[in-house]
């Protein structure tokens, strides 16, 4: 055979090596992407996603959207190459999600101690913000989501029960944020696909941490209104706000 030949047939071992190592060779990144979208104002299977007993509760309306972040393991250079060139995705150091001094069953405890933690803070924080007499009881019925950035989406959806009136009024909205006991919301990761997540549901408008607000608007999607809050207070007012067509702090 000519070297011109040979050449052309090493090429096409080559590639045909590199295509089939690409979807069969794992890489150390996962995929972030849009997770599951929870309206914490609503009921399933006849209960509600937050009950709040011991205080007087009010009817509520519209949808308080709480929204998650998928990870995918286990990518091929594939599949990376492709997440990667979606707008739906980012890509991250598995290392960053799975530590190596960590079991996967461990990672999975530490984000359920979390979550479970955003609720018991999200309650303290609405103890701060109204000071009820009755003590509260407060159960929420959500499964498979961890991280603690869950916090300020159950503290706005217990206040709402728990006064008279009707913030969102029948609104769509979506928002994120860790909370304090004294009602400081602070920043989270993922936001670009909490609001695309939130954005494919229907929500309108979407609550930012003040501290989230420089990425929020780097990549927020088309039509999604972008709030910024700092305090629960805040919030409580945006949705207010919201509901009623007024304006409200944008990032």
């Amino acid at each position: 055979m000519s070297r011109r030949v040979v050449t052309l047939v090493l090429s096409a071992f080559l590639a045909a090596g590199l295509a089939l190592g690409s979807t069969a060779v794992t890489v150390p990144y996962v995929a972030l992407g849009p997770g599951e979208i929870r309206d914490t104002l609503a009921s399933v299977d006849g209960r509600p996603v937050v009950d709040v007993t011991g205080a007087p509760t009010y009817p509520t309306t519209g949808s308080l959207y709480l929204p998650t972040v998928s990870v995918t393991d286990e990518l091929t250079l594939f599949d990376a190459a492709r997440m990667w060139a979606s707008s739906r995705y980012a890509l991250a150091p598995r290392e960053q999600i799975f530590p190596p001094d960590k079991t996967f069953q461990q990672v999975q405890q530490d984000n359920t101690k979390a979550f479970t933690g955003s609720q018991s803070v999200a309650e303290d924080a609405v103890r701060t913000y109204l000071k009820p007499a009755s003590p509260l009881k407060v159960t929420i019925d959500l499964k498979n989501i961890g991280g603690p950035s869950a916090g300020l989406v159950f503290a706005l959806t217990i206040v709402d029960k728990l006064t008279p009136g009707d913030l969102l009024r029948g609104k769509s909205v979506a928002g994120t944020g860790e909370i304090r006991p004294d009602g400081v919301v602070g920043g989270i990761g993922g936001i670009r696909m909490k609001m695309i997540a939130a954005k494919e549901v229907g929500a309108t408008a979407f609550l930012s941490p003040a501290e989230n607000c420089k990425e929020a608007l780097q990549t927020v999607p088309d039509g999604l209104r972008l709030v910024k809050v700092s305090t629960l207070t805040e919030a409580v007012n945006a949705l207010a706000a919201l509901g009623e067509g007024r304006d409200a702090p944008s990032c």
